[in-house]
């Protein structure tokens, strides 16, 4: 009797596929790692090392460097202590041929960091050793010959490891300086910006000069109106410090009027070197001010544009404050007879100043300057 034969089972269609796949996947892998050591076949050592790239990456540092009888390349310069690429067996001197198969060969240091950089998962780096002793031929000097952008004494081989010249890497490319134009101010550096000012007023009340209690190589500034060319640039701030406006240098010499000059210029463009400090340091002040019944201190309030409470306005010729001296224009008005009016509006300070005894204490905070 004839057997019939029987239909395969779903398993077994679905497997044969599968081994299919796998043969196919495997002769690729083959062909490519012969077609890999074909083309690597001039070098010593030739190997693929296995990296299982976690979150701390590779740790490997490279270099583009020039070796004697290897030629030109990329090559590993050092390793982090414990490193997956360390622990994976990769040595400081290997030339590093080609990661996951895609050649380093002509290779730039810029292309060569960023292969490395993009790699993911699992990543195959095929290596060589340059400086692996040949049993046919012994190097007499005892050193591989290479050359490169290293010191001499970087290319000795180690008595543990072998090690190929370490060529200085290439130096980092300095950041170019942010364009004046449209550099934000950083506190705390010195920075130079410039404001297209189209002959505009600025718009900005300035303090210090050598005639003032506000002394030293820069101008502060104390309020920004909104329709001044500052104002609309939008960078600079309440206290801010302007060391220099087109090339003319603010000096602790120069009187109020000079140093208003020397920036509220009418020009099309201003080119200002600032320092923006902070915190914003003040000088604390304490005065004792006697008047008589019915007369005023002198004082006068002006409500800044930008910030609460109050500043100092003029002073009155002749009046206990401006014989005084130790308050001026520009002092923030801190309290009025240990009344706190710091965030006081126009209303409230000049009514404590109007309504104060015949001896009355007034503490202001005054900027200061700080010096380069």
């Amino acid at each position: 009797m004839n057997e019939v034969p029987t239909r395969p089972s779903d398993s077994e269609l679905l497997y044969k596929p599968v081994v299919l796949f796998r043969k196919i996947w495997q002769r690729t892998l083959s062909f490519r790692k012969r077609k890999s050591e074909d083309r690597f076949a001039g070098y010593k050592g030739v190997r693929d090392i296995t990296i299982k790239k976690g979150p701390a990456g590779l740790g490997i540092m490279i270099i583009e460097g020039r070796h004697t009888e290897a030629g030109r390349g990329i090559f590993v310069s050092d390793l982090q202590e414990g490193s997956a690429a360390e622990q994976a067996g990769l040595n400081i001197g290997d030339m590093i041929l080609a990661v996951n198969r895609d050649s380093l060969l002509s290779c730039s240091y810029d292309a060569a960091a960023a292969k490395l950089k993009h790699t993911e998962g699992v990543v195959i780096l095929t290596v060589c050793s340059p400086n692996m002793k040949d049993p046919d031929k012994e190097d007499p000097s005892g050193t591989s010959g290479a050359s490169g952008n290293q010191t001499p004494d970087a290319l000795s081989a180690g008595a543990s490891r072998p090690q190929t010249p370490r060529p200085a890497p290439s130096p980092a490319k300095p950041e170019p300086p942010p364009d004046p134009a449209t550099a934000q101010v950083k506190p705390n550096h010195e920075m130079v910006i410039e404001i297209n000012s189209n002959n505009e007023n600025l718009g900005v009340v300035l303090l210090g000069g050598s005639d003032t209690l506000i002394n030293g190589a820069a101008a502060v500034i104390l309020d920004i109106y909104k329709t001044g060319a500052i104002g609309k640039d939008g960078r600079l701030q309440v206290g801010d410090q302007i060391r220099e406006c087109n090339g003319i240098a603010i000096t602790n010499k120069m009187a109020h009027e000079r140093v208003c000059l020397s920036i509220k210029l009418k020009a099309p463009k201003l080119k200002l070197t600032v320092f923006r400090p902070d915190p914003i340091q003040y000088e604390e002040v304490e005065v004792d001010l006697t008047k008589k019944s019915g007369r005023v201190l002198g004082l006068t309030c002006v409500t800044p544009v930008q910030g609460t409470g109050v500043y100092i306005g003029d002073l009155l010729p002749g009046s206990p404050a401006e014989v005084d001296g130790r308050i001026q224009k520009g002092d923030l008005l801190v309290s009025v007879d240990g009344k706190d009016l710091s965030g006081a509006d126009y209303i409230a300070a000049a009514t404590a100043l109007k309504l104060c005894a015949n001896k009355t204490t007034i503490k202001v905070k005054r900027f200061k300057i700080i010096s380069k």
